[in-house]
């Protein structure tokens, strides 16, 4: 009976420094290994996305012109439900950015909880899009039918949160979707040729891991015949993304 009490203040103990380690601010100087396994996934998921809905679920200047040339019903041949498609998407971008950039910082962006919550919530959308896919509640070989526009928020949404949490924590030369300002930065570079540049590091690091990204999503759509594993592969390494920011240390300064 006497170590009731003993073991009472032991949970309350413990159930404190998990708090606390869950509010913690997270050290910010490691935030570039996950973003540049986001950076793969943005190749992976927009090369299967656009093979098969002709849409981008990142690149939005790659919608925008489809949603100009839409205009003009260029190009020739192609479906008249494509500006819908690209519309949604950026749309949805923006709402995924808005929730991230406007909300996550109310509540502390750099903290731990928040960043774990952030990643599993853009991992759930990716298995959302997933499910509808496998259950064939959303065509993956039929683009022009209107149910498409169901699955595409999910993926572009989660995207646009992965691009704010980027910015957000000041790394701008991994933006994680866009390389246009990143080939640009490089050829810029006035210390390009330098052996320590942590930053143009990133940059090509960026454009590679990318680059094989959209290689591996090219593939497994190939051997596979379906978007399915490519989105089921997303949402895997989200979550493992969203949990490997326990591991990181706190920022010393907090």
């Amino acid at each position: 009976m006497e170590s009731t009490p003993l073991l009472h203040h032991k949970d309350q103990l413990a159930r404190r420094n998990v708090r606390r380690y869950l509010t913690e601010t997270v050290d910010v100087n490691y935030a570039p290994l996950p973003l540049l396994v986001c950076c793969f996934l943005v190749g992976l998921i927009d090369a299967a996305s656009y093979n098969a809905w002709s849409v981008f679920m990142s690149m939005q200047t790659g919608n925008t012109i489809f949603l100009a040339l839409s205009t003009a019903s260029l190009p020739a041949g192609s479906d008249s439900f494509k500006w819908a498609r690209s519309a949604v998407s950026i749309l949805s971008m923006m709402v995924g950015s808005f929730i991230a950039g406007q909300v996550y910082p109310a509540v502390g962006l750099t903290r731990r909880s928040t960043l774990v919550a952030s990643f599993l919530l853009q991992a759930l959308c990716i298995a959302i899009a997933a499910i509808l896919v496998q259950t064939d509640a959303v065509p993956e070989t039929n683009a022009t039918e209107k149910i498409v526009l169901v699955a595409i928020p999910f993926l572009a949404a989660q995207s646009g949160a992965q691009v704010a949490t980027a910015k957000s924590l000041g790394f701008s030369e991994l933006p994680t979707t866009v390389l246009t300002s990143t080939y640009n930065d490089l050829a810029t570079d006035t210390n390009l040729l330098a052996w320590n540049n942590p930053k143009r590091d990133r940059r090509v690091g960026s454009v590679v891991i990318m680059m094989l990204g959209g290689i591996s999503g090219a593939w497994l759509v190939q051997g596979t015949g379906t978007i399915i594993p490519v989105l089921w592969l997303g949402a895997a390494v989200k979550v493992l993304l969203a949990f490997s920011w326990l591991l990181f240390p706190a920022d010393s300064e907090t």
